[in-house]
């Protein structure tokens, strides 16, 4: 109904635009050159239907400021690995990199494949600053690829069976941990955030829930640090369409809260006098 009322109202308006067009060309020019502006009517339709194709095409990307700080929360529906800056990869607490273990399809897996011919040198920069495993939820290494810097986050347990499964407790943990290891180790920009969880950790709760719970946890973290230029959450267009997510739901929820985001108690005694 939104949609068909968009196109009846810009319709409407290119049509009227013509309208006042030729009521001036009258006025001023006559009505021989009236009519031939009415045989342009055509040109009119078009750019009415060029409108309306602009007007209704999908929005991708969706941008909020925190309120009173120079840091963003964004959420784009696209290839993750198509965005620039750095990104967080949702990894084990033993941080297995094997292909027979780790799915090639896996923000992990893909990672992998992209910008390392083989997997020892991921392993031989885990090691080297975490030998000693399993990690806590929330561990998170640096991995430096091909031109691309990636964190691998501990947010899952590995099996018996390989099988990776975690919960919407761990990944809370996980993301404290992570924004922690961030404020004192990442480059300060943005940060390309997938829906941690939602995969192969197979966390149970709805992709939207876990949406809000990267932002919240994200916005309580900057309350009292700068530590990058913000989040950027990558959607991949196929999740949309195969989980029905509701984008304008999802984006009403990150206007309101970094609108009404968490201040530091430091600044919101600013310009304010203690005794």
């Amino acid at each position: 109904m939104d949609k068909f009322k968009a196109i009846v109202s810009t319709i409407l308006s290119v049509f009227g635009a013509l309208w006042l067009i030729v009521e001036i060309i009258d006025y001023f020019g006559g009505e021989e050159n009236a009519e031939k502006m009415r045989s342009f009517w055509w040109v009119f339709l078009l750019a009415a239907i060029i409108i309306c194709v602009v007007r209704l095409r999908p929005k991708k990307r969706f941008s909020y400021l925190v309120d009173g700080r120079d840091i963003s929360v964004e959420l784009v529906i696209g290839d993750i690995f198509k965005q620039d800056g750095p990104i967080i990869v949702g990894s084990n607490t033993t941080f297995e990199t094997s292909q027979t273990l780790i799915s090639k399809t896996s923000v992990q897996g893909l990672f992998s494949s992209k910008y390392f011919s083989d997997i020892r040198s991921i392993n031989d920069q885990v090691n080297s600053q975490q030998p000693n495993r399993p990690v806590d939820f929330g561990t998170t290494v640096t991995v430096r690829g091909n031109n691309r810097i990636a964190y691998f986050c501990a947010i899952a347990e590995m099996n018996e069976a390989g099988v990776a499964r975690s919960n919407m407790e761990n990944l809370r943990a996980s993301l404290g941990g992570l924004w922690v290891y961030l404020s004192l180790n990442a480059e300060k920009c943005i940060l390309n955030v997938p829906v941690l969880g939602s995969g192969f950790s197979r966390i149970s709760e709805p992709r939207e829930e876990i949406i809000q719970e990267i932002v919240l946890s994200f916005l309580v973290a900057i309350t009292d640090s700068s530590f990058c230029e913000g989040i950027r959450i990558v959607v991949h267009p196929k999740d949309v369409k195969k989980y029905g997510l509701k984008i304008d739901k999802i984006t009403k929820f990150l206007e309101h809260h970094c609108q009404y985001a968490p201040q530091s108690p430091s600044r919101n005694n600013v310009g304010s006098a203690e005794s």
